[in-house]
């Protein structure tokens, strides 16, 4: 996606947002979280409750589930894991392993934290010793269940130098989401719409489905790409799938540059991975180490 693609896509936001009356229920949590936490006190509270689901969007079945540790990232992991749970209607699981924390109150605090910021949401907690964090993770979350985890570029950790966000991506059947800090900056980016990457295969015909779902939650657009190694004649179409905007656009050139360049202007990626696999992709591990936004994993 060019500059100048990606300059269009933040002005359509731009336009969408200042729309009279436009409110969605994403904009609403990200207008509350920005005014509400900071990242250097990840326990400051805020006294609102988050919106409603959109009208004809019930609860989706199953669970949050989010790793936690002493890292601030981690807590940025458990602020989205309680705002998915939140819109999704579903419940949330904070789970820690290894050596006991050097906050005794830690997951009691992040429990606190996840209740102000999300209050009809269940959160439990799960603590436990002498297992890895991947290992917590897939064996506390069901096949369907969204596990949610904090990642930084260049934290290379776990089994063959591939950190947990790597693993847990690539072994869970079910969607993963993988945050990192900050994120959102600004008000602006909850009306942008997810990206997913398209290259054909059903893998990714599923992370649109799921996208499609999420942007019904979100109350935003999506943009399918479709990255082609030649200059394509294909034009670009707009659909209406589930009274969700879907845009599909066709770029040239490297798979991993171009949704690099188009996530600059998108609230989320969304990729989709082959089943059966213990590891990613190399595009999608390298999109996962390098945009800065949200990335979902859809099995």
């Amino acid at each position: 996606m060019s500059d100048l693609d990606s300059f269009k896509v933040k002005q359509e936001a731009r336009q969408r947002a200042a729309a009279p009356h436009r409110s969605t229920p994403y904009i609403e949590v990200v207008n509350r979280y920005l005014g509400a936490f900071s990242y250097t006190d990840p326990y400051v509270p805020v006294p609102a409750r988050l919106p409603a689901r959109p009208a004809g969007v019930g609860a989706i079945t199953g669970a949050v589930i989010v790793g936690a540790d002493d890292a601030p990232i981690s807590h940025v992991a458990v602020d989205h894991a309680a705002i998915e749970a939140e819109l999704r209607g579903q419940t949330l699981l904070i789970v820690h392993t290894g050596p006991p924390s050097r906050d005794p109150r830690m997951l009691t605090n992040l429990t606190e934290r996840a209740h102000v910021l999300a209050p009809d949401v269940a959160v439990t907690t799960h603590a436990t010793i002498g297992m890895g964090a991947t290992e917590l993770l897939l064996t506390d979350a069901g096949a369907t269940d969204l596990i949610v985890v904090g990642h930084r570029h260049g934290a290379i950790r776990g089994t063959l130098r591939r950190s947990v966000a790597d693993q847990v991506a690539a072994r869970h059947p079910g969607p993963v989401l993988v945050v990192r800090t900050p994120w959102p900056t600004e008000p602006e980016q909850a009306t942008w719409p997810l990206l997913v990457g398209m290259d054909g295969s059903a893998s990714s015909t599923r992370a649109a489905e799921f996208a499609v779902q999420e942007a019904q939650l979100r109350g935003c657009d999506v943009i399918l790409l479709r990255i082609t190694p030649e200059p394509s004649e294909v034009l670009d179409w707009t659909d209406r799938r589930g009274g969700v905007t879907v845009r599909n656009r066709t770029v040239a050139g490297n798979p991993v540059n171009e949704l690099i360049d188009a996530a600059r202007g998108a609230a989320a990626v969304v990729l989709g991975r082959p089943s059966g696999r213990s590891r990613l992709g190399s595009v999608n591990r390298a999109v996962l180490h390098h945009v800065d936004c949200p990335v979902f994993l859809a099995g």
